[in-house]
Parts: structure tokens; C-alpha cells; sequence
């Protein structure tokens, strides 16, 4: 297989968007800012082929996911500090350019297949910089490139959500599959949940105990027989990689015991959950009192000061400016209205991922090939706005410059699969994989 044969035989700017579906996961958490490369690909082919996609209408839900990034440029504008000058716009001037790159993309729909490749690699790749770190460069914990200088929790939970886009699919395309491609897939898998164990991110674990539920009922009714199998290969994969780092996760689980119990007797802030736990107490007693607008970045600051020099909660919150839970720290600064926003920015990507009794019934008709290429799609695009909705528990995630581009860039590049296989005729579903 070379290049061009991966690519297809088809315009320049799908076989450019082609490239990027595949490079953002397999890139994303391997090398330095990963997630860039595909990103600034993708928004110099908007940029040299404007005229091309910007006369061509786009369907009603890219329109309705386009208005939902520009929702969030506003609502991280009003999130900004005050303090950064310029620096306030870095956040919403992303989730602004995001819009361009989305309707390209539609216009030019990748290859559903990049999207498997890339996370087969990708899955591969962070385990490869996880054990470098831990086992070679003797870091406490696994964060990515470059070493000591990137955020764990980020890229630990990051590195969960590859996993699990590759489980999905896996388990979705089998038939399609040859078994040798199955096996290296499964291991992949594990390699990216053994990385995510090594990263020490325990938001992480709590998503993940949060989606499996949400996965079996779905592959329940997609796949009614294979229930049962699927429940024990999850269960078989989690014991594996916790059996292969139980000292560490046994620390991990006492440290937290421990550091809920200290918050409980003494209100002792002092400790990762500790800090969080008196964040949560402190944003939501304060946005209670502005709960339709919220205090706005310069009045929570100055709020939470003055609270804490009262004595009311433990100086402990005054080391960071968010709140550690984003549906939180929203509430508090803009109130209702942002949590509204933030919700929708959750909940479209979900609405159009959802593999409804409506579209499975559209799909009867098709070959079998593209309904479990169209199923995969479907449900890997799923696992990011869900996943992320369980890291926003224990972390702001938007926050981060990973946390909005894997968001934004996954969810466009998936979407503009689903789109291209929806404009596939049904012959050529087939050919789609013949390369596999």
C-alpha cells in the first residue's frame, strides 16, 4: 500500500483531508503539540481553496456544529483573564478558525479508514513515549512530549479517549478486518490504556467508568449477541493492565482515600483532591448567588480573594484560576447562560453521533460493509464529546490548548468521515477497506 493508494484517487483537498483524519490521531499525543500538525494542514487547504467549499451549502448539522464552536469563542472570550492582554483571545481565536477547517472538511470528506489507521498508530505511539518516560527517563509519571513540561492529566486522559475510539471501531469493523489486523488492534488498545495507567490521570478512570455503561447499552442493541463477549474482553483488558501496574494503582487509590478523608474531618485543601473538592464548595456557593450571569473571570478572582482572606474557604484554591470541574467553573463566571452553551457544545456532536432507531432503520438497506464502517464512525465520534464530558469532572478542560484542539480537530475529522460515507455509493463500500 503507498501513499496515494491510502489517499484515493480523488481532488487534492480530500486526499489532503484524507491525511489530516489520519494524522491527528496518530500524531496527536506521539511527538510535541501532535494535534497541531493535522490542525494547520487542514486550516492552509481551507485557506488556498476558499473559493471552492465556500460556494458549496453546507447540510444543516455542519451549520448547527459551526454555530456551536463560534458559541464557545464567545464563551471562552468572557472566560478569559483579564491579566493576559492579547493573550485573552489565544482561546476563542481557536474555537473561531475551527469553523473554516469544519466546513472544508465537509465539503471534502476524508476517508473513513485514515480515521482507524490513525488511531491504530497513535494507540502504539503513546505507549511507546509512556514506557520512554517512565521506565528510561525515570518520570514519576507519563505526560508526553516534551518531557516535563506538558500536563499529565491532559495527556493521560487524551491518551484513554485514543483507546477508546480504537475500541469502538475495532469491535464495530471486525468482520472487515483480517484477524491479524484484529490482534495488532487489541494490543494497541491495551498499549493506549497501559499509557493512560502510567500517566497516573485518575479523572480518567472515573470517565471511563462512566462511558462503559453508556457503550454496552449501545452495542446491546447494535450487536445483541455479542453482548456478553464484548463486557468480558472489557473486563479481561482492564484486570491485564491493572494487573501489570497494581503497586502504582494501589498508591494512587490509597493517596485518594486519604486525601477525601482529610478534606472530610479537616477541610484539608492541600492535596489534588482536597483543592478540588474546596473549589467545587466555594464555585458553587458563589455562583448560587449569580446564577443567571455568573461573576464574570476579573469578579470571581476578586471574589474568591476576598472569601478566602475571610476565612470562609482554605487559601489552597488561591494557586489556580479554575475551578477543576468545567460545568462548575462555568456556572460561577457566566452563570447559566455559559453552562447552557457549554452543554450545547457537548451535546451537538452527541445528537449527530447518535446511532438512533431512525438512522440504524436508514441503514438497513446497505451493505454490510459500510452499515459497520458507518456504526464505527458513529460510535468512535461519540466517545469524544462523552469522554470528555467525564474528564470535565476533576478538570477544566478547555482550559488547556490540548483540551480544545483534540476536541475541536476529532470531532470535525469524524464528522467529515460519517459525511463521506453517507455520499458513498453502496458499491463502493468494499473498496473503502480493500486495503486492510
Amino acid at each position: 500500500m503507498h501513499l496515494l493508494t491510502f489517499l484515493g484517487p480523488s481532488l487534492w483537498q480530500r486526499q489532503l483531508a484524507t491525511l489530516v483524519a489520519f494524522l491527528l490521531p496518530a500524531l496527536a499525543l506521539s511527538v510535541a503539540s501532535g494535534y497541531s500538525y493535522g490542525a494547520v494542514l487542514l486550516l492552509l487547504g481551507a485557506l488556498f481553496s476558499l473559493p471552492r467549499w465556500a460556494t458549496v451549502r453546507p447540510d444543516r448539522a455542519t451549520v448547527v456544529l459551526a454555530l456551536a464552536m463560534l458559541g464557545m469563542a464567545l464563551l471562552w472570550f468572557a472566560l478569559s483573564d483579564p491579566r493576559e492582554n492579547w493573550g485573552r483571545f489565544d482561546r476563542s481565536l481557536k474555537f473561531a478558525l475551527a469553523v473554516p477547517c469544519l466546513l472544508f472538511i465537509a465539503a471534502f470528506p476524508p476517508r473513513a479508514r485514515a480515521l482507524f489507521w490513525g488511531l491504530l498508530i497513535g494507540c502504539i505511539g503513546v505507549c511507546g513515549v509512556a514506557l520512554w518516560q517512565v521506565h528510561v527517563e525515570g518520570a514519576p509519571r507519563a505526560s508526553g512530549f516534551p518531557s516535563n513540561r506538558t500536563n499529565a492529566i491532559q495527556w493521560g486522559n487524551l491518551v484513554l479517549l485514543l483507546g477508546a475510539m480504537l475500541a469502538v471501531q475495532t469491535m464495530a469493523l471486525y468482520r472487515q478486518l483480517s484477524r491479524a489486523v484484529v490482534a495488532v488492534a487489541v494490543l494497541a488498545v491495551l498499549a493506549a490504556l497501559n499509557a493512560s495507567m502510567l500517566s497516573q490521570s485518575r479523572g480518567g478512570w472515573l470517565a471511563l467508568l462512566l462511558a462503559i455503561p453508556l457503550g454496552l447499552v449501545l452495542f446491546q442493541r447494535l450487536r445483541p449477541g455479542r453482548l456478553f463477549r464484548i463486557l468480558a474482553g472489557i473486563l479481561v483488558a482492564l484486570t491485564l493492565v491493572t494487573a501489570l501496574n497494581w503497586e502504582m494503582v494501589e498508591t494512587r487509590w490509597h493517596l485518594m482515600r486519604h486525601e477525601v478523608q482529610v478534606y472530610g474531618a479537616q477541610r484539608g485543601a492541600d492535596s489534588s483532591v482536597g483543592q478540588r473538592l474546596e473549589h467545587w464548595r466555594y464555585a458553587w456557593d458563589a455562583g448560587r448567588e449569580k446564577p443567571l450571569t455568573g461573576w464574570g473571570m476579573e469578579g470571581y478572582l476578586q471574589d474568591k480573594a476576598s472569601r478566602v482572606a475571610a476565612g470562609q474557604y482554605q487559601p489552597a484554591i488561591m494557586e489556580y484560576i479554575y475551578a477543576h470541574n468545567e460545568l462548575l467553573d462555568v456556572f460561577v463566571k457566566t452563570g447559566l447562560v455559559g453552562v447552557s452553551m457549554l452543554l450545547i457544545f457537548y451535546g451537538v456532536p452527541i445528537a449527530l453521533f447518535w446511532p438512533s432507531r431512525r438512522r440504524l432503520q436508514a441503514m438497513a438497506g446497505l451493505p454490510d460493509p459500510l452499515k459497520a464502517q458507518m456504526v464505527a464512525v458513529r460510535l468512535s465520534g461519540l466517545c469524544v464529546p462523552v469522554l470528555y464530558m467525564g474528564f470535565g469532572l476533576t478538570q477544566v478542560f478547555f482550559a488547556h490548548n490540548s483540551g480544545i484542539m483534540f476536541y475541536l480537530f476529532m470531532n470535525m475529522a469524524v464528522w467529515g468521515a460519517l459525511l463521506g460515507l453517507q455520499q458513498l455509493p453502496s458499491g463502493a463500500a468494499q473498496s473503502e477497506w480493500a486495503v486492510l
